[in-house]
């Protein structure tokens, strides 16, 4: 059977051997320095302890066991698992968090067991209600006591708009129920979104002169201030936004990592992130009212994913570029610059 929490009296009672017979011989002497021992013996096991490790560790005394189990757990100092059939796993509890489960009557821990059992995936309060047999009033009040002591709490589920399950203080939710990164207490995180949307793309333009991986981005967001961090791979599907939008160039090299490069002609359209529409630059200037960009702006380098390679005599070089050719053709207010080019490449040629 899977391993659950359990009262050590109804497991006693329930086995046969000398596990029961030394819980009814109770007029073992029981002395303060027995139980600190005993306590001290399983807090140096955080894996837990079983009835060989006890014997082993020189506990071969069933019915001192279960006396200093007992009043252990009467501390809430002490956790006891059945892992088989006649067979107990011991576990300490800190000082720290035996103080929340102090005054706890036998409500409250079948409660907080119920929850400690559901995982990362919770419990609604009506299966809590099944599972327990606690009329609805009186398991509100365990519950709402065992959130005040930091025990449990209750998560909002992207499953059920407006409903909560409820699952120990110090779990993870499950993306089932907590939605991952895009979501915050159940509901879809759009605010959160679009400033990561933003960050990325502000780091974008001041990386213009170079190409952008995911993991300097991610190592970018990371030291940012938010709610969480996403993954490179989360990171990527904002990147995939801002590509739709013709705000980033994305580029995948060999070893497939995906790269990205910034958009200088979303700039030149009078982007800089003010009411930017993506299909604007397909309709016809009579229509959106836009003035095409200067060709002296729109230098063919700019955009250029070759640009860290191009070098003055190299085997991509501005003098033998057949788009710098073909930019100069087209713009006749650089012809002085043509001139100069041309001079500089006759120059070159001649070296």
């Amino acid at each position: 059977p899977e391993p659950s929490s359990i009262d050590l009296a109804l497991v006693a009672a329930s086995l046969e051997g000398p596990l029961s017979a030394g819980f009814a011989n109770m007029e073992v002497q029981l002395h303060g320095q027995d139980v600190e021992a005993f306590y001290r013996f399983c807090l140096d096991n955080p894996q837990g302890v079983t009835n060989d490790s006890l014997r082993q560790g020189g506990w071969a005394d069933q019915a001192m066991v279960l006396r200093v189990a007992n009043e252990l757990l009467s501390q809430g100092r002490l956790s006891i698992t059945q892992i088989s059939p006649g067979q107990l796993m011991y576990q300490a509890i800190d000082s720290h968090t035996a103080a929340k489960f102090r005054g706890l009557e036998r409500e409250h821990m079948l409660v907080f067991q119920t929850i400690e059992k559901a995982g990362d995936k919770g419990v609604w309060g009506k299966g809590l209600r099944d599972q327990t047999g606690l009329q609805q009033h009186t398991c509100a009040k365990v519950t709402k006591e065992l959130i005040r002591r930091q025990l449990v709490k209750e998560v909002k589920s992207v499953q059920g708009r407006g409903r909560k399950v409820f699952m120990k203080w110090d779990v993870e939710p499950n993306k089932s129920i907590s939605g991952g990164t895009w979501y915050q207490d159940g509901e879809f995180a759009t605010s959160w979104i679009e400033s990561l949307r933003e960050r990325c793309l502000q780091y974008m333009e001041g990386q213009q002169s170079r190409t952008v991986t995911s993991e300097d981005l991610h190592l970018y967001i990371q030291q940012q201030p938010g709610p969480s961090i996403p993954t490179q791979e989360e990171l990527q599907l904002i990147m995939r936004s801002l590509e739709l939008e013709e705000k980033v160039h994305a580029v995948q090299s060999v070893s497939g990592q995906m790269a990205f490069t910034y958009n200088m002609v979303y700039v030149l359209r009078g982007g800089t992130g003010i009411g930017f529409d993506t299909f604007a630059g397909r309709l016809p200037k009579f229509l959106t009212g836009l003035q095409e960009a200067s060709h002296s702006l729109t230098v063919p380098c700019l955009l250029c994913p070759l640009q860290g390679e191009c070098r003055v005599g190299g085997r991509i070089s501005p003098e033998s570029c057949e788009y710098m050719e073909a930019w100069l053709r087209k713009n006749p207010s650089t012809a002085e610059a043509s001139s100069v080019a041309q001079a500089s490449n006759d120059r070159m040629n001649d070296w």
